[in-house]
């Protein structure tokens, strides 16, 4: 097989690559995998969209019950009938969003397919490991934010000139990212910075360049952004990500277009301060939503994600109790391992903030799919030349969204004893 070709290679790209990017684009992250039938009886994911969802333009479109109907009753012999109603109906709506990822073929790697077909197989590996590396993080940090971008609070005051920044967590970093500092109304005060460490202890993280603007506690705060954005003009991902748990999973704020001020039922249930993690809080917290939402909560499909140290702390009570032994936990569909309670699966994220415990109804989320992960090619090529280099361009991009059907089925639980990060 010989590549040096852009037709040839883009033809490659599409049918010999594209497959194994997309399986290691959800590997080891409990959000991103899912549409797994092959065991029912097993860990399966989030579904891929739902039944019944409509594309309207750029928007999805799935019609909800937000009102049963109640035109039951008991009556004497002969009496009048409960008078006919009907359920109401409305439709949860968002916006689909768009993630990319863009990687650079050298001529000179094209060139080595002629040479040696094994020897270019490790070298294009070699590539695509990082954009596919970079993408899955970010994905699934996504997965658990509130769909503006922000990857944490300032959280001190930092002055122009300074290269660390003291954040309220770090677990959105790992380290490469490149970051505008902003405010929510998208004024980007210092641009495309390269995040070149981070502190866990102390929540700092540090940055080069160093900050051409004082960075304000409470005001400014760090999005993923491109080496080309610039205060005047930014390049960001601010209010262009994915839905996540963050905004799904709340008792207010409106979301796919329901206020819940105006359908309670369009709550989650919150517990703050909630401090040790114990069996009876998981019960009463997982009884509360059964009650509430009237979802079957004792299968496969109810699973608990929290931090490392939170499940740790979790399992020492167990260890107390001998109810565990097994130190590594139940090993799922996907690799993954987690502890049990109540039949329940308890799965670990290192992007889940500390302090935190998500209940989620995995078969009440879902993952609306425009596209899977593709290859842009619309103009008939996957390669595009880099103006002035011996080199090309591929980009990876994916149409998607996060979505529920029932914010009620979920839970969050805040204020969790943990090991802060």
């Amino acid at each position: 097989m010989i590549l040096a070709d852009t037709a040839t290679f883009s033809a490659a790209l599409k049918t010999q690559f594209i497959g194994p990017i997309r399986d290691e684009l959800w590997k080891g992250k409990v959000l991103l995998f899912g549409g797994d039938d092959s065991n029912p009886e097993g860990f399966q994911g989030i579904k891929r969209s739902a039944e019944g969802v409509n594309f309207v333009g750029n928007e999805f479109r799935i019609p909800i019950k937000t009102k049963r109907n109640q035109a039951v009753g008991f009556r004497f012999e002969n009496e009048t009938l409960p008078a006919a109603s009907s359920s109401e109906y409305t439709y949860i709506q968002d916006q689909m969003r768009y993630a990319y990822g863009a990687l650079t073929i050298t001529g000179q790697l094209l060139e080595a397919s002629v040479k040696n077909e094994g020897a270019f197989r490790s070298a294009f590996k070699a590539e695509m490991e990082d954009p596919t590396e970079s993408s899955r993080l970010d994905h699934n940090r996504a997965a658990w934010g509130d769909s503006t971008g922000k990857l944490a609070n300032v959280a001190s005051n930092a002055t122009s000139g300074a290269t660390t920044v003291t954040l309220d967590t770090t677990v959105s970093f790992r380290g490469g990212e490149i970051i505008d500092f902003t405010t929510s109304a998208g004024t980007v005060v210092s641009a495309a910075h390269e995040v070149t460490g981070v502190d866990r202890v102390n929540k700092r993280i540090t940055v080069a360049p160093a900050l051409a603007a004082n960075v304000t506690a409470r005001t400014h705060f760090p999005v993923r952004a491109s080496v080309s954005s610039t205060t005047s003009v930014p390049n960001n991902s601010l209010n262009r990500e994915i839905n996540g748990l963050e905004n799904i999973i709340s008792d207010s704020g409106t979301l796919h277009g329901i206020n819940p001020n105006n359908y309670g039922e369009w709550k989650s249930y919150v517990r703050t301060g909630v401090g040790g993690l114990t069996e009876t809080v998981l019960r009463n917290a997982k009884d509360g939503v059964g009650f509430e939402s009237g979802v079957d909560l004792d299968s496969s499909d109810f699973i608990w994600i929290t931090t490392r140290g939170a499940r740790s702390r979790y399992a020492d009570t167990l260890i107390a109790y001998r109810r565990f032994t097994e130190a590594n936990g139940t090993k799922l569909n996907g690799g993954f391992r987690a502890l049990e309670f109540d039949g329940d699966y308890i799965f670990t994220d290192d992007h889940c903030k500390p302090g935190n415990v998500y209940g989620i109804h995995m078969r009440k989320l879902m993952w609306i799919e425009g596209t899977d992960w593709e290859w842009m090619d619309r103009d008939g090529n996957v390669l595009s030349k880099i103006p002035g280099k011996d080199a090309y361009q591929a980009t990876l991009y994916k149409y998607m969204n996060l979505g529920t059907t029932s914010r009620k089925s979920h839970l969050r639980l805040s204020g969790v004893t943990d090991d802060d990060r």
